[in-house]
Parts: structure tokens; sequence; C-alpha cells
């Protein structure tokens, strides 16, 4: 069957490259080996996806450059949905896993639900964009099955936010310092937006990914990546992807991403203690006041008007009369009325790009899928956040976790947004491990249970044999 399925896949990408053309030729034969290669190595279509899902801004804005009347820039945001439903089916559906072998959470199954609901709703942006938000945002969501079930390794995830999120960050920083690179001047000229400004001709980095604001979370998943792993390993490399990432989101001027990103180094020194807790909350505490001095010591010095943003907000001196945070908390609030006067929502379509009327994002995820689902929206997310909350303890004192604990945090309030075509993917993955930490799991475990977790979570031996165990009474 797995044959059948290659075989189907080759013909109809073969049909595409020779009817279609131009640089979107070279995008779908990568996409066509990509998944092949796949079957045998989940890992490699992973790791693709997210290349091109990050890398999506600067794949359309190079295509569209090169070839300004071809198709690539249409089909890029579609490629890692692609092969991420490729990867579902692969394993999931003709892998034959069955039972405790295919399960998920049911805070997953809910949220999940509720996307596929808003997909098919004909109200809103209408059922066409409805389809199409939802498919790219639940095929993102796939990556939470992915890493739960252990199909593509905690690593190949690891390896790939440092490296990628590296070449972003150091890619934000040479437009920062040197402006933009021709084909990213071409398309500002083109389909700039007016949150792309910081003033006056004053354009963000857009690194790789599709909006500046992707790029940015990029940045601030490769700050709590790089923390986590430092405090783990005591290498001093992760030294250098910290400071990219961190200058990177600062010069960004985008604070959803900044300031998490800050809490994230804070909270590196809660991993692996025995209160947690207790360790963060007083790391964020003694250093709070000791920042927002900082900030106002610093702003005057400043040069970037991204970090002077940033700092202006930490330091408290920022001017009401020209703040957005306003604009920001006014449409959330909007929006979240809005979306709990009904039970079920309007559909995914209007907190998506794809739809010309639609918002793009309602700013939170809260927000978001109370327009997309309403009240039962707002419960699942809600649901999700509890669910997540509740292992947040375990996760930071398990050393293999704790990164992908950090992935979550950097990007809070930011898990379902449809147009990062990359960093849901890597959220969701993230979420899929920290799903798999036992909530209050050294009270009720066993010593040779929590052996098996000090190794790296749970081996498939040590499922086996604890079902075993299960079934013999023991």
């Amino acid at each position: 069957m797995a044959g059948l399925v290659i075989f189907a896949t080759v013909v109809i990408f073969t049909v595409l490259s020779l009817t279609i053309g131009g640089p979107a030729v070279l995008l779908i034969l990568a996409t066509l080996l990509a998944m092949i290669l796949s079957v045998k190595s989940p890992d490699i279509g992973f790791v693709f996806a997210t290349v091109v899902g990050v890398g999506n801004g600067a794949i359309r804005r190079v295509a569209g450059w090169l070839d300004p009347s071809g198709v690539a820039t249409q089909i890029v945001p579609v490629l890692p949905a692609v092969v991420l439903v490729f990867l579902y089916i692969t394993y999931f559906v003709l892998g034959r896993r069955s039972g405790a072998d295919a399960n998920a959470p049911k805070p997953f199954m809910l949220i999940a639900v509720v996307v596929v609901l808003a997909g098919v709703l004909p109200a809103g942006a209408g059922l066409l964009n409805n389809m199409l938000a939802s498919a790219l945002l639940l095929a993102g969501m796939l990556a939470f099955l992915l890493t739960y079930h252990r199909v593509i390794s905690r690593g190949s995830v690891i390896r790939v936010i440092a490296w990628l999120g590296s070449l972003n960050a150091a890619y934000m920083i040479a437009q920062e310092i040197n402006g933009l690179t021709p084909w990213d001047a071409y398309w500002v000229d083109r389909f700039g937006y007016s949150a792309l400004y910081l003033g006056p001709n004053v354009v963000r980095p857009l690194g790789f990914g599709a909006s500046a604001a992707e790029s940015a979370a990029m940045c601030a998943v490769l700050v709590g990546v790089a923390v986590a792993r430092l405090r783990v390993t005591r290498n001093p490399i992760w030294f250098v992807p910290v400071s990219l990432g961190l200058y990177a989101v600062l010069t960004s001027g985008t604070r959803t991403f900044a300031l998490p990103a800050l809490a994230a180094i804070l909270l590196g020194l809660a991993i692996g203690r025995r209160r947690p807790l207790l360790v963060g909350l007083i790391a964020v505490g003694i250093t709070l006041p000791l920042v927002v001095v900082f900030a106002a010591r610093l702003l005057p010095a400043v040069s970037s008007p991204g970090a002077a943003r940033v700092l202006t907000m930490l330091s408290g001196e920022e001017n009401e009369q020209t703040s957005t945070v306003g604009i920001h908390q006014d449409l959330i609030l909007t929006s979240l009325l809005r979306g709990l006067s009904s039970i079920i929502g309007t559909g995914s379509g209007q907190v998506s790009i794809l739809a010309s009327a639609g918002l793009g994002s309602s700013e939170q995820d809260i927000s978001n899928m109370a327009l997309m689902g309403g009240v039962l929206g707002v419960i699942a997310m809600l649901t999700i956040y509890i669910s997540f909350v509740r292992r947040v303890p375990a996760a930071f004192t398990d050393e293999q976790v704790a990164p992908f604990l950090f992935i979550a945090i950097a990007t809070a309030g930011q898990w379902m947004n449809v147009g990062y075509y990359g960093v849901t993917p890597l959220v969701w993955a993230a979420l899929g491990v920290v799903f798999t930490v036992r909530k209050r799991r050294y009270e009720v475990d066993s010593d040779w249970e929590r052996r098996a977790w000090g190794k790296d979570g749970w081996s498939e031996q040590v499922r086996r044999g604890l079902r075993a165990r299960s079934q013999s009474g023991r």
C-alpha cells in the first residue's frame, strides 16, 4: 500500500512539474524527494517541512523576484502541509497503528475537532477559505502526533531549530545592518503592509518567515531552545544561538516574542531544580526591576528603532498617544466578545490571510479560537492550556523535555496562528513532547519507571513492559 501511495505521488507531482514550469518545478521535485525518503526516515520529511515552512517567506520573495509571473509563490505555503499529512498517512493510517499506539490526549482531540468544524462552516469568510485555513492549521498540528508517538526524533527537532533558527536570526541582523536585499525590497514595494514599518521608511527585518512576525517567533523559539540546552549541557557553544536570537528578536521590535524570549532566559535557571516554579518566580521577581532600570538607562543610546520600541515598553516610558498596545488589546477583546456570541463560531478563514476580508490573526490564541469556534473554541483552547500548565513543573525537572517546554513558552499565545507555516508545526511538535510528561510522575511512579524516564523518556521497550505489567495485574 505504501508503494502505491509513492507511485501515485510521483505521477501527480511529475505532471504538475511538467505543466507549471519555472522555480516551482524545483520546489515540487524537492518535495517529492523528501516524501519518498521520509517513508524510511520520517525525520527527513519533518526537517524538510520545517525548512520550507520557516523559509516560506524568503523562498517566495526570491521566486517572485526571479519569476514574477510564476506560481511558485502560491504553492510554497502548501508544501509543508502536504509533507506533514503524508507523514501522518504513512505512519498512522498505512502504518497500522491502533489502540494505545495511535491514541492522542483528549485536549488535543477536542481542539482538533473544533478546527475541523471551523473548516466546514459556510459562515465568516466563506466555506472555501474556512476549509483552506483549517487544512493548513490541522496539518501543522499533526506534528503533535509525530513527537507524541516518537515517529520523529527529538534530536532532529532540536537540530533543525538550532541551525535554521540561527541562519534566520543572522539574516535578520544582516538586514538590520545592511538594509533589505533586492528581492526583499522588491516584495516590500509591491506587497508590503503597514505593520512592517517601525517608522517612516524604516522596515522591520523580514528574516526567512512569511512575515516579520513569524521570523521573530522563530528567533524566540531559538532563544528558548538554546537557553534550555545551555542549562542542561553547560556547552558554551549555545551562547551563539542565544545571542543571535535575542539580538534579532529585539531589533525586530516584535514585542509579542521579544518579551517571552527575555523571560525564557530568566526561567532557564529553573530547569532541573526540585522546585522549578519557585526558582523561576524568584528569578523573575529579582531581575524584573533591574530590567526596567537597565532598559531606561540603555534607551537613549540605542540606535535600532526595533530595540528602542521594546525598551520603551520595558522602561514604562511609552507614550499613550503613539502606543499601539491599546489597538492590539482592543482587537483581542473585540474578537473574543464577537466569538463568544456564537456557540460554534464563524469559521477559521477570518483569522487567515488566505481570505481577502480576513484579519490574518486576532493577535492571540483565545481570540482566534473564539472567532473560529465560538464558545466551544474557547473551551478547547482553555483545556489545552490547563493540561499544558499541569505538566509544566514535571517538564522543568526533565532535562530532555525542557527545550520543548521553552518552545511553548517562547510562543505563548501564538499556538493557533494559521499564517505561521513553519513555526506552528514546531510549536505543536514541542507540545507533543511536553504532553508525554506524566503529571506528578515522581509521586506515583515506581523506581523502575523513574529510571526509564531518566534515560530519554518512554522508550518503546518501556511502553511494552508497562503494558505487560498492567495486563498481568502487577
